[in-house]
């Protein structure tokens, strides 16, 4: 499934469900090594200080998906021009689910869905159904939040995703300085 509108693009990676055992004991390993690293700090609140990339070595399936991911966002942004991406990790129990927020300092939002329960993503002018394998990439100023459409129990799981350019990151200088930035910005190839 592919899907393309001017507000957004929604892929589907098919190997994320086929893989889903594994795509899932990463993740839980990967969040494992985010609390080892920093503690009890929520893996969603402190995206500005890590890339999950660096949390899922060793995984071959995840070096596939990122791989694929930036070919995604290269086709979204239909652009040449340099792009940075960073990426976490996002495991909500049904209490903790995002509410109303965007993404200001972004060119690009996205998420990927690894084990997204039966929840939505609602933004102000269209809903995704979250399914596994699941892969939306938009502007990053629509607003939007996650609703649960069944009870339950363990941890929500996906990875949330923003993307710059050499513009955004101008205006980041101006509103952070040269030395408070992001800096878990990986260059997409």
């Amino acid at each position: 499934m592919n899907i393309s509108s001017k507000e957004y693009m929604l892929v589907n990676l098919p190997y994320i469900k086929n893989n889903k055992k594994h795509f899932k004991k990463y993740a839980n390993l990967a969040y494992e090594r985010f609390k080892f690293s920093y503690g009890d700090q929520s893996s969603t609140a402190f995206y500005r200080y890590y890339n999950c990339m660096n949390l899922l070595v060793g995984s071959s399936y995840y070096h596939k998906m990122f791989k694929d991911i930036f070919k995604i966002i290269k086709k979204y942004s239909k652009s040449k021009k340099l792009l940075w991406v960073q990426c976490w990790l996002n495991f909500h129990k049904e209490n903790s689910l995002l509410k109303w927020h965007s993404h200001p300092d972004a060119l690009f939002h996205g998420y990927i869905s690894i084990d997204p329960k039966n929840t939505e993503t609602v933004f102000k002018k269209y809903t995704i159904k979250n399914k596994i394998g699941n892969v939306y990439i938009g502007p990053s100023l629509n607003e939007h939040k996650v609703v649960s459409k069944k009870s339950y129990t363990d941890d929500r799981i996906t990875i949330g995703f923003d993307v710059i350019d050499e513009k955004t990151i101008k205006k980041l200088y101006k509103k952070y300085g040269e030395v408070d930035i992001n800096t878990s910005f990986l260059p997409v190839y």
